[in-house]
């Protein structure tokens, strides 16, 4: 018999944290205690599937930001008159941008609501505010209504954005926080997917738009049921002075763990809450942007998040999910629906891939190798459009066919996604990992004000661009700035692969901590070699 492992489950003697608490007044070095990897052995035991069912659930929120960030792209294609007149080029960028600015609004409030009330509620009210907006989009007959749907839509879609990838970082086993916080990512382009293949499928219904539209309150209906067997984060338990419940969740999420190291892992997670409390006592909206903003490290870590989810907008990446039917309508596919799906899947596979990697390469290598190939392929695209008459009146295109430098476009954009979805269009999303516990709402709210913002001026501006600009000037303004994106991650984006949360707050002390981090990992890679051989393991 293992006597090692307790086979009751034992209440966690708590009496021990007393003396973690003292330590912020005794000015024990917390770093070393965080760093400690014999109290953290939690993290070497196999999780069980209650966690990836939780992950798997809080996607689904992921998968109705995706999808319905992806219909739009068919509706505007078949929607015709039946909002009462046929749609200006300024109508449709309305219609797509109010999702946007409802995504704006929403990721703030769920911002403010996730550390008061805990990152499941949150959820939860996303889910409802998917419901409703879809309903109310199903039922439009004029601008007014379908632009009201698509405002209500957007304020859950941020939610979502914000608070996923932020609940799921928190309950994940630091082995598999990358992998974890991809699924949500998987989710959502897995969403794009679908959306495309309902609006193939309803393209030549009557009033089929209505049905595409529709379709995604089904989803939201099975994420607020769900939701009720879901925990609640364990850092949020601890935060507000329920121990017993925080033992009880990482009992099912580390099933293989013995009693002492979940004893120990509470202790760690009590650690850090302890030094935040000590430091900022109760976080206000106002006590939190102030450490955001006034603390160096923070606002580094924040300079960072915010500037790889800027990146990743003003790539243009979204311009391809909301108006990829019309731009291939442009360049003159017959069915520019279905080609969508060439895209959306081709983002679906490689999303795909980059969850097997992140966490193995790491997020810092992931982009470094993938974004100058955006850039190359942005510019490809740029110079196949300069050889396509396009009217820049109507955007519609003056001959019957586009020849060769139609189909160059459509692999630049393919190849273009591909490099996407390998690196910019996931680890953005892993952004609320470089943000300390005590503003990591507030910044995580940031980080995803930062995306509806940029969204919202990419979704309003894109089609006067390609009449302003020319499309080989919009896209080369998007390769430039990929370009530029690429730089910065060079010389600022630290690898935080295998670190826990609580460890990653030191990172950014000293600067955007590059070098530091990657000495962190060769530190931690020895101490783990040396642990093996002692325990005799080869």
């Amino acid at each position: 018999m293992d006597t090692n492992k307790d086979t009751k489950q034992e209440d966690v003697d708590f009496g021990t944290i007393a003396h973690i608490e003292s330590t912020v007044d005794n000015n024990i070095d917390h770093q070393e205690i965080l760093n400690d990897v014999d109290l953290d052995s939690i993290e070497t035991t196999k999780p069980g599937a209650f966690i990836w069912l939780v992950v798997l659930t809080a996607a689904v929120g992921g998968l109705l930001f995706g999808y319905d960030t992806g219909v739009i792209s068919g509706v505007l294609v078949v929607i015709g008159s039946d909002l009462g007149k046929d749609l200006s080029s300024s109508d449709k960028e309305l219609i797509t941008s109010l999702t946007s600015g409802g995504a704006f609004v929403g990721a703030i409030v769920a911002g403010m609501m996730a550390d008061r009330f805990g990152r499941k509620l949150a959820i939860w009210i996303g889910s409802v505010l998917f419901t409703v907006g879809a309903i109310v989009q199903a039922v439009s007959y004029n601008l007014a209504q379908m632009s009201a749907g698509r405002f209500i839509i957007g304020l859950g879609v941020g939610a979502a954005a914000m608070v996923v990838p932020l609940y799921i970082s928190e309950l994940s086993p630091t082995r598999f926080r990358g992998r974890m916080v991809a699924i949500d990512v998987i989710a959502i382009t897995g969403g794009q997917v679908i959306a495309y293949c309902i609006d193939a499928a309803f393209e030549h219904v009557s009033n089929g738009w209505r049905y595409m539209v529709g379709i995604g309150g089904i989803p939201s209906v099975l994420l607020a049921i769900f939701l009720f067997w879901c925990p609640e984060s364990p850092r949020q338990l601890i935060y507000h002075n329920k121990p017993d419940e925080c033992a009880a969740i990482l009992r099912k999420i580390y099933p293989n763990a013995t009693e002492r190291q979940v004893e120990n892992k509470v202790l760690l997670i009590q650690t850090g809450v302890n030094e935040i409390k000590a430091l900022h006592q109760e976080m206000t909206p106002y006590k939190s942007l102030k450490q955001l903003y006034g603390v160096p490290a923070n606002f580094r870590a924040l300079v960072v998040a915010c500037g790889l989810m800027a990146i990743q907008q003003l790539c243009g990446f979204n311009t391809l999910m909301y108006y990829s039917s019309t731009l291939f309508a442009i360049v003159g596919f017959k069915n520019a629906v279905a080609v969508g799906i060439v895209v959306a899947g081709t983002n679906f596979i490689f999303s795909g891939i980059s969850v097997k990697w992140i966490d193995r390469i790491g997020r810092r290598n992931i982009l470094v190798w993938t974004m100058w190939g955006m850039s190359a392929s942005l510019v490809l695209a740029a110079i196949a459009f300069s050889y396509i008459p396009i009217n820049l009146d109507t955007l519609e295109l003056e001959t019957d066919d586009a020849g060769w430098a139609g189909i160059v476009v459509l692999v630049a954009i393919i190849l273009f996604v591909a490099f996407y979805a390998s690196g910019l269009g996931n680890v953005p999303w892993q952004a609320t990992e470089l943000l300390p516990m005590e503003v990591r709402a507030m910044g995580t709210m940031m980080v995803t004000c930062t995306n509806w913002g940029i969204n919202i001026i990419i979704s309003s501006t894109f089609l006067s661009m390609m009449k302003g600009m020319t499309p080989s000037g919009a896209f080369g303004l998007y390769a430039s700035l990929c370009f530029f994106g690429w730089i910065s991650v060079i010389f600022c984006y630290p690898e935080v692969a295998q670190m826990t949360l609580e460890q990653i707050r030191y990172v950014f002390e000293d600067g955007f901590g590059v070098r530091k981090a990657k000495q962190w990992r060769k530190q931690h890679k020895d101490e783990l070699a040396t642990r093996k051989e002692k325990e005799g393991i080869v």
